[in-house]
């Protein structure tokens, strides 16, 4: 999984910078940009299918990754330090949602042995079994004592320390993509040059 840090803000901005391409007329700089645009894109577009939100996800963060390098480089307004933070947090957040890491993190804390039977008097047939070989719940609950809490007061008390686990994982991926869309709700109007 991509760890994404944040870019380095230049000292000069795109005002102070001697270049010849503003004095290229409009319709060609609008017509280069828009190939530029195609070449740059067409690698997320090519992978790009149709059933999954996942595939959503992902052109979501490859925007925020162009327009963040976009006006970071041209250092144009005084909020560029707060914006380069907040489209950072929002590319990890994405990329954890997108790979769900905070649904599928608790299985590092326990491991199974699938075992097949077969099934008397069906020839042909097995039935699955999982036998425990090791687990560490207790490590995984204490890593997120505010979410147990939460879960607990949402859910109640449970018996099974593997089904909490499951259920704080679901409630910390659930988190996750809820702070990641109301950071959007609130920055995204902000992302502008």
């Amino acid at each position: 999984m991509k760890t994404y840090k944040p870019l380095i803000i230049p000292e000069d901005s795109a005002w102070d910078r001697n270049s010849l391409w503003r004095f290229v007329h409009w319709r060609i700089r609008s017509f280069l940009t828009g190939c530029r645009n195609l070449i740059k894109w067409f690698p997320t577009i090519w992978n790009d299918r149709d059933w999954d939100g996942h595939f959503i996800l992902k052109i979501l963060q490859k925007k925020i990754e162009f327009q963040r390098k976009e006006l970071v480089n041209a250092n144009r307004h005084m909020r560029i330090e707060s914006d380069n933070r907040d489209m950072t947090f929002a590319l990890n957040l994405l990329e954890r949602v997108r790979h769900e890491h905070y649904q599928m993190e608790c299985m590092d804390y326990w491991d199974n042995d699938m075992i097949f039977k077969d099934v008397d008097g069906k020839p042909g047939f097995k039935s699955v079994d999982f036998e425990e070989k090791w687990e560490k719940y207790d490590e995984y609950l204490s890593k997120y004592p505010s979410s147990v809490r939460a879960v607990i007061k949402e859910h109640g008390e449970q018996d099974d320390k593997k089904r909490l686990c499951l259920l704080v994982s679901y409630y910390n991926h659930n988190k996750a993509n809820k702070l990641l869309f109301r950071i959007l709700e609130e920055r995204l109007s902000y992302w502008w040059d």
